[in-house]
């Protein structure tokens, strides 16, 4: 079973105060305190809709275990034999069978890995004992010797804790990496809370709009395949 917690909260949201009265065309200054409610719950409704963690932001992911290296005979026996004979493909299923993903995209890096031993105690693993692979969405890990395994771990719920930081550069940086789509969401998500207050309205559809669902679908992240342990 894997559980994810926040650890460490965003410095700043990806929409601010002024940008956010502009494409609300708001002008008096009664509201701001509304409105910036209103943006962290708008981003945070983004970042459930997606999957992603869109502001910055430190996470804790735990284990009961790490994924035990796992091949038989019926694995072998379901590819082709020129598929064994080519040495490029010889690591792959030690390779994915102790794959770990990492939740929310897009991660930046892992700051620690830590499991608690057999005897009991608390360890971190050596950076350079794993490889992580922030391209892929979820990021993933993968023990870094080849034909090594992860190391054991006690029989403890949580046993392993993995801490890493993901999301995006947001404005007001000039390094600014967030996707445009995610921003518009996150504005139009703030538009629709600011401009109906009430909790329900009758008659209405339950359903989002078309344009929303767009920007929702363009950003979701999709994973058939959690970790295994």
């Amino acid at each position: 079973m894997s559980t994810l917690v926040v650890v460490g909260q965003p410095i700043n949201e990806p929409v601010d105060l002024t940008t956010a009265k502009n494409f609300l065309r708001v002008t008096i200054d009664d509201d701001d305190l509304l409105i910036e409610l209103l943006i962290t719950a708008a981003r945070e409704t983004a970042e459930v809709l997606t999957g992603r963690s869109i502001a910055t932001k430190t996470y804790r992911q735990t284990l009961d275990s790490f994924p035990y290296y796992a091949d038989s005979m019926f694995s072998q026996q379901a590819m082709p034999p020129a598929y064994w004979s080519r040495p490029m493909y010889a690591t792959n299923f030690w390779n994915y069978s102790q794959m770990i993903k990492l939740y929310k995209p897009k991660c930046i890096g892992v700051n620690s890995i830590k499991y608690i031993d057999p005897n009991n105690a608390l360890q971190t693993l050596d950076p350079s004992k794993y490889v992580v692979d922030t391209d892929a969405e979820p990021a993933r890990i993968f023990p870094s010797q080849q034909g090594g395994n992860w190391p054991a771990c006690a029989y403890l719920p949580n046993a392993v804790q993995i801490e890493f930081v993901a999301g995006y550069d947001t404005p007001p940086s000039t390094d600014a990496t967030i996707p445009k789509s995610l921003l518009t969401l996150i504005l139009l998500l703030l538009s629709g809370f600011y401009e109906n207050r009430e909790p329900s309205v009758f008659g209405s559809v339950n359903e989002l709009p078309f344009h929303l669902q767009a920007l929702v679908y363009a950003n979701k992240v999709e994973d058939f395949a959690p970790t295994r342990g």
